[in-house]
């Protein structure tokens, strides 16, 4: 079965952040074509997916490794 659209871009905005990290969320939305509220509602769905981020004092995203 194919992946949901949601899925693609849940694993999209993750990679972004991996390659830009300490980017605020409209900047890795302007990279791949969404609104940044787009990028701040799926936030959730990350963690979900057991894909962490860290947020810094100025809003940048981080990757989050949690440890198993």
């Amino acid at each position: 079965m194919a992946r949901k659209p949601q899925d693609k871009t849940i694993e999209s905005i993750y990679n972004k952040v991996e390659q830009h990290p300490g980017e605020k969320p409209g900047f890795i939305a302007r990279l791949l074509g969404l609104n940044r509220s787009d990028v701040t509602r799926m936030l959730p769905a990350l963690e979900d997916r057991g894909l962490y981020l860290m947020e810094d004092e100025e809003g940048g995203l981080w990757p989050f490794f949690k440890p198993k």
